[in-house]
């Protein structure tokens, strides 16, 4: 890693990071003497939360469209205006409850369902769940045993998974002819004289894990003082003030949260949808013009495959995040909408790690890029010792809205110097730039030789025939481990084919032993797939 001058860099990045800078990058009046007054004030008591964003908003472009989503269009002003009042609301629900802190859940698909939530948990100082939409009754439950939570906003489509609780309000967040009280409703009201806190305490935001066994883990995060992951976004990203943007990546992970505040924090135009559809996603880029796309490797390919022609000239970023940009999907969003993506690496306990402009993925499309100012990143070895340059270990990192904790006092948490483990492998090359070759618990040794099953997977992404694929280690009677693949074929190809065709690219012992076609890959609500769905996993055919 090489040293940053972070006051200098907060600077250059600020610069484009509040509302006072034009697309032409020039520095003008928008919002005027108000909105400058209105900038330390709302930073003292809002930090850099979602609260603060929709309020200094509102304060410099009042009329500009803040949100386009499946119920309609809001302009910051009444993005501040529902949130205030929502948050009010809440206020009255802790009062006649008395209780001593306000615990917020929310199950929601992207749109005002969770974006009114976020913000008015700043503004009443509540702590907020942001729960995975892929989770059971029976996850449900224990998560509301073990959070204490108190108001659950969902969307109608989830409402039949939450349990009956003792003392849960539940709250529709976004309506489909369910039953109950709604989020519009909440905020249509006129007769909440609740004031809010001039200096509201800063509660918890706990993201969930994707929790395919068990409780899903509540990861405690702590809201940004100073916005250094965001101007590390804003560092890989050509993002500006004033953007439209069509964010894909879900809210309710850290990925897509993340976007959120980027989009609020540069006055942008979000547009969005509930329900991923490809054609649907072109629509809106070519009827809003937007300037960049908000969204995951897996969302990325889907569009890839549509043969229609849609404009997508206004397109200046893709940004991805959540899974691995393989080559073979940086070569296909080159051909299709040009040298545009940047990529950013990080989880949802520690959020940004490192950044790729779109530079350097072109440059080299195995990099995940650089590590931002305000974040630490070291690589040590099994005995705890820092590796250098070249050398492969496993990452550690720390930085400003890294985990605190976890909901559960008895989950691990792995940590080296200060520093948390992220649970993959990794390396820098000569010039700083970082390198992910899988998760730590995925490497296998074949015969004394490593093999990580994403190489594999990059090979087969090249292979004609082949949709998708997913490669993961399995139990040998003489090797301990070989790799397994599940593809999804776009064509007809054979077992043998596959084999051969890696055994062309890569060692011997990276060669799967066992080839199952099907049908679709597993994947849960974010795009990730999930393993222990996959047929034949830890079984020879």
């Amino acid at each position: 890693m090489r040293p940053t001058h972070r006051p200098l860099f907060l600077l250059k990045s600020f610069a484009r990071f509040v509302p006072a800078v034009t697309r032409s990058g020039m520095v003008s009046a928008e919002g005027g003497p108000r909105a400058a007054l209105a900038l330390a004030p709302n930073l003292a008591r809002y930090w850099f939360t979602t609260a603060r964003e929709v309020e200094q908003g509102a304060a410099a472009v009042p009329d500009r469209i803040a949100l386009i989503d499946d119920t309609g269009v809001l302009t910051y002003r009444q993005l501040r205006d529902d949130s205030r009042r929502l948050a009010q609301w809440l206020l009255t629900v802790k009062d006649e409850r008395g209780l001593d802190e306000l615990r917020i859940g929310v199950m929601a698909r992207n749109g005002r369902g969770i974006i009114l939530p976020l913000a008015a948990k700043g503004y009443a100082g509540a702590h907020i769940f942001l729960l995975n939409i892929g989770s059971s009754t029976e996850q449900l439950a224990g998560i509301f045993a073990e959070n204490d939570i108190d108001v659950l906003f969902v969307d109608d489509e989830f409402a039949d998974r939450v349990p009956a609780t003792p003392g849960l309000t539940v709250v529709r967040a976004h309506e489909n002819g369910g039953a109950g009280l709604s989020i519009r409703e909440v905020v249509g009201r006129r007769d909440v004289d609740r004031q809010l806190p001039r200096w509201p305490k800063h509660g918890n935001l706990v993201l969930m894990s994707s929790g395919t066994t068990g409780i899903p883990k509540g990861i405690v995060r702590p809201e940004p003082r100073l916005p250094f992951v965001v101007a590390g976004y804003l560092q890989a990203i050509p993002w500006r003030a004033g953007d439209t943007v069509q964010l894909t990546a879900s809210i309710f992970h850290t990925w897509g949260w993340s976007a959120l505040q980027v989009a609020l924090a540069t006055r942008s135009t979000i547009v969005t949808q509930r329900i991923f559809d490809a054609e649907a996603c072109f629509t809106q880029i070519e009827k809003y013009r937007c300037d960049g796309l908000i969204s995951s490797p897996i969302f990325f390919k889907q569009m890839l495959d549509i043969d229609e022609s849609y404009d997508t000239s206004s397109l200046r970023y893709l940004a991805s995040a959540g899974n691995a940009v393989t080559p073979s999907l940086l070569r296909r969003t080159t051909e299709r909408f040009g040298p545009i993506l940047a990529n950013v690496y990080g989880s949802t306990e520690l959020a940004l790690a490192a950044a790729a402009s779109p530079e350097q993925m072109q440059a080299d499309p195995t990099t995940v890029g650089t590590v931002p100012p305000g974040t630490v990143l070291k690589l040590y070895d099994d005995h705890g010792r820092e590796v250098g340059v070249g050398e492969t270990g496993r990452i550690f990192l720390h930085n400003e809205t890294a985990l605190r904790s976890y909901t559960n006092p008895d989950t691990e948490m792995v940590e080296i110097d200060g520093l948390i483990e992220m649970g993959d492998l990794g390396y820098f090359d000569a010039d700083g730039h970082l390198h992910v070759q899988s998760r730590s618990d995925d490497m296998i040794i074949v015969g004394g030789e490593n093999v990580h099953p994403q190489s594999v997977v990059e090979v087969l992404e090249d292979m004609p025939g082949v949709g998708e694929v997913y490669a993961h280690g399995v139990d040998d009677a003489d090797t301990f481990k070989r790799i397994a693949v599940w593809v999804v074929r776009s064509a007809d190809i054979t077992a043998e084919g596959v084999r051969e065709w890696v055994g062309s690219h890569l060692a011997d012992h990276s060669v799967p032993r066992d080839v199952h076609f099907v049908d679709a890959l597993p994947r849960n609500a974010v795009g990730k797939v999930v393993p222990r769905f996959l047929p034949g996993l830890g079984q020879k055919n």
